[in-house]
């Protein structure tokens, strides 16, 4: 049986079988492959008595818990479609997000004593049950393995730039990522994963799936923070991780005092990061760092490889996978020459089904919203977003391009540039900066038109769940702040 047809459920079932009394899923307290498949079959069999199998639609919220992954494997083996949530976003408000509404039919919470929490959202009357997957009763008979190929979960986007969009993943999508970045990861069975990325972005749910497909283990930790989430690197002998670069940079600034020789690798995607920043991270953490790129709609895209030097991967984002259909495309829908900037369309065994209500052709490819460039080794460079781009007096200015010249100066630690209103030239830019003392004097090699007309110095900039800057928040923010 190939690659794509394997769903999650029967890759447990291959592993329990295997290596039964592996550590799988834990922190403090682990559970084992063979634990890990019973609590799953036993809560599959508990959904599908109540209704919460066969494509039923159910909300889940994505704490970062053990007993949580295991209720999402339960989900998709009962073969529920599952609307992965921001535990910290009310359910009603979450759901509202899409132009087609969703029939949601129950919405399950895991509560702080490890018991769930089901809502039942179309139920006449509602209600609300209890469930301890500890005591959910037996398996029965009659049990069928889902499709990998059906629509297993949907993903909202972090809606950074504006309303997030309900993305419809199969559990084939999720496969073909981790199967395709097996070979530049330094993947290993023995690998310890720190689960800090929420799993209802799609950066964080592809590392916990690995655990499922790469068969290594999961570390999870309710430590938000950095100081706890170093001290869970140190005691629990974490090996790899996934995060953005903010994340990286703030653990390398605070890891003194820690033991993290464990740490080995890990991937780094979501926002720019210098070259700069990029060396002292690894330089501090000990660790070799990837960066990769993807999207909810697709989310294997580009990506680096452990096994290239350091001035190679910090180069750009990678090269395209080799399943990856793609093109660099011009304004006027023509393919754009190698180094020549463009429109990032892809094509792939990751890509979505498309949105919640919208279907999309599966020859058809995903416009990625971001332009880039490709150079002649074949790396992919990201240039910034479209709908990013700002016009002032009729010129098109690149904010990513006026960030990366903020990040250039000395004593610039983060930086985010955005587009807003000016009543005589259209839009101007406006930066929000972190920055040392004596940084805050600013003189970067821009042209006048690209230079910000406003900075707001922070000691942290905003951000999404995702851990991405929350443009919308800041474009309100500088807004504000000029109009005061």
């Amino acid at each position: 049986m190939g690659d794509a047809e394997k769903g999650l459920l029967q890759r447990l079932r291959e592993r329990a079988e295997q290596e039964p009394g592996k550590r799988l899923f834990g922190g403090d307290e682990w559970l084992n492959t063979a634990q890990v498949l019973a609590l799953t079959e036993q809560a599959a069999a508990y959904f599908r008595r109540e209704g919460l199998g066969g494509g039923a639609y159910v909300a889940l919220a994505c704490s970062n818990r053990a007993l949580t992954a295991i209720a999402l494997l339960a989900l998709r083996a009962a073969g529920a479609v599952v609307v992965l949530l921001d535990p910290r976003q009310p359910v009603q408000e979450a759901l509202a997000h899409t132009e087609t509404p969703i029939p949601v039919e129950a919405y399950i919470a895991q509560a702080e004593d490890g018991t769930f929490r089901i809502d039942w959202l179309l139920r006449p009357g509602g209600g609300q049950t209890v469930l301890d997957l500890h005591k959910t009763g037996p398996v029965g008979e009659g049990s069928v393995l889902p499709s990998a190929h059906e629509p297993a979960f949907i993903i909202f986007t972090s809606g950074s730039t504006g309303k997030s969009k309900a993305v419809v993943l199969t559990e084939a999508n999720l496969i073909s990522n981790l199967v395709d970045a097996e070979p530049f990861g330094d993947y290993r069975q023995d690998d310890i994963a720190l689960i800090s990325l929420p799993f209802h972005h799609v950066f964080g749910m592809v590392l916990l799936l690995g655990t499922v497909i790469l068969g290594y283990s999961a570390c999870f930790t309710p430590r938000a923070d950095v100081p706890g989430l170093l001290a869970t690197i140190q005691e629990q002998r974490i090996t790899r991780m996934n995060g953005v670069p903010s994340l990286y940079l703030a653990m390398a600034e605070r890891c003194g005092g820690y033991d993290l020789s464990s740490l080995r690798v890990g991937f780094v995607g979501g926002s720019p990061i210098t070259p700069e920043q990029y060396a002292f991270a690894e330089a501090r953490l000990g660790m070799t760092l990837i960066q990769a790129y993807g999207m909810s709609e697709c989310a294997s895209i580009s990506i680096g490889s452990s096994l290239d030097p350091q001035e190679l991967r910090l180069r750009g984002n990678g090269r395209f996978y080799p399943r990856t259909t793609w093109m660099i495309r011009r304004a006027d829908g023509s393919a754009a020459a190698p180094g020549e900037e463009g429109e990032i369309l892809v094509n792939s065994p990751a890509r979505m089904l498309g949105y919640y209500g919208s279907p999309m052709p599966q020859e058809e490819m995903i416009r990625t919203g971001d332009l880039g460039y490709v150079d002649g080794d074949g790396i992919l460079h990201l240039t910034g977003r479209i709908k990013d781009i700002l016009i002032r007096n009729g010129n098109n200015l690149s904010p990513a391009r006026i960030e990366q010249a903020l990040l250039a100066l000395p004593g610039v630690r983060d930086a985010v540039v955005v587009g807003i209103a000016d009543d005589r030239q259209g839009e101007v830019p406006a930066a929000m900066v972190v920055a040392d003392g004596e940084a805050r004097t600013l003189t970067p090699d821009l042209a006048k038109n690209e230079c910000p007309v406003l900075y707001a110095f922070v000691s942290r900039i905003p951000l999404t769940a995702s851990g991405k800057p929350d443009r919308v928040l800041i474009r309100d923010m500088l807004s504000a702040r000029r109009r005061g």
